[in-house]
């Protein structure tokens, strides 16, 4: 009878450790689910809209996600990752992120898009953490960081000692500078931000404030003429032009259907203008807007007054940030003076 209690006794306390034990066992599975997928991944906020890119850039994503992966970088940066790309190679050739120089200080040493990708982002992480960029939704640290890839780590110790924002004539002096301390022509592109933030989608149509009584509406806002229609520096002004800051939205002067929308090239009867946007408003007008920072539309595209088409800039031959208009009778000439229709007395 001894004999069958301690056995009992036995059996019980067998069955209690085995409890405990799967009850640990539970635990550390839920701690293990925890870490490796058991709940989602959370990442930075961001204020970036999806890229805009061609199907050349899409298809390294993967390669992108992967190098973000390994070295930190926070999947809200892949939008812009990837206009940076498009700005950088279009997803052509094997340095597809132009990367070399950040690697090895020279050219061409990097073989493959995929080592090409990878120093990219090495190098953007680089330079997020040295800027103490908290995420892309500090759209000035952001700028500074993008605009240092193109320039080098240099900048952000410049912008800083410049008051830390992130400004396009910062930029231009910053390119000045060091043009000037390597004895070179130019250095980099001090449009390198309004280059690649051209890629970053935004809302399919946007509309801007346009004034003025006439027919043709004014295609900026607050409105400074810099330079008048007719005789200037031996030639022809065959616009007028109105001093705006960078970035500043332009809306169409009229309805119309967009026939050009891309960088001047000489030879294509547009040289000169940078990015500019012609539009035929099917009346006998046409109206032409000249050195933008960046293209909103596209050849074809309908638009209504005061839709945006493209912001200031200073591309092409141009002194400063400013928009040239004109107002044609021809689609490649018949120039009249824009002032009258834009401000009839």
């Amino acid at each position: 009878m001894r004999a069958l209690k301690w056995k009992i006794y036995l059996a019980a306390a067998m069955a209690g450790m085995i409890v405990c034990l799967l009850v640990v066992v539970f635990q550390i599975l839920m701690l293990l689910a925890s870490v490796f997928g058991g709940s989602e991944e959370t990442t930075t906020p961001s204020n970036l809209p999806p890229a805009k890119v061609s199907e050349a850039v899409l298809q390294y994503q993967p390669i992108f996600e992967e190098a973000m992966k390994e070295y930190g970088v926070s999947e809200a940066y892949l939008p812009l990752l990837l206009a940076m790309c498009m700005q950088e190679s279009g997803g052509q050739g094997n340095d597809v992120m132009q990367s070399s120089e950040s690697k090895s200080g020279q050219i061409g040493t990097i073989t493959t898009p995929r080592e090409s990708i990878f120093q990219g982002v090495k190098y953007f992480a680089s330079l997020v953490k040295s800027a103490k960029l908290s995420g892309p939704d500090n759209e000035d640290r952001l700028k500074i960081v993008v605009q240092a890839y193109n320039f080098g780590g240099g900048f952000i110790g410049y912008a800083d000692s410049h008051g830390g924002r992130y400004t396009q004539p910062l930029a231009q002096g910053f390119s000045q500078l060091m043009a000037i301390k390597m004895g070179w022509s130019g250095y980099g592109d001090p449009l390198y931000i309004e280059h690649v933030w051209r890629y970053l989608q935004t809302s399919k149509e946007g509309t801007t404030d346009v004034s003025g009584g006439g027919d043709f509406k004014i295609p900026v806002m607050n409105p400074i003429i810099t330079s008048g229609f007719g005789p200037r520096w031996g030639t022809s002004h065959r616009g007028i032009d109105f001093g705006q800051p960078v970035g500043t939205p332009i809306g169409a002067s009229q309805a119309g259907t967009v026939e050009y929308a891309s960088f001047g090239k000489p030879g294509s009867g547009f040289g000169g203008f940078g990015n500019v946007v012609l539009i035929n408003h099917h009346n006998g007008y046409w109206t032409l807007y000249g050195h933008m920072s960046v293209l909103r539309t596209t050849v074809g595209q309908k638009v209504k007054v005061g839709q945006i088409i493209g912001e200031v800039g200073s591309t092409g031959d141009s002194t400063g940030p400013h928009l040239h208009m004109e107002i044609r009778k021809e689609k490649m000439g018949g120039h009249v003076n824009p002032y009258p229709y834009l401000y009839p007395s």
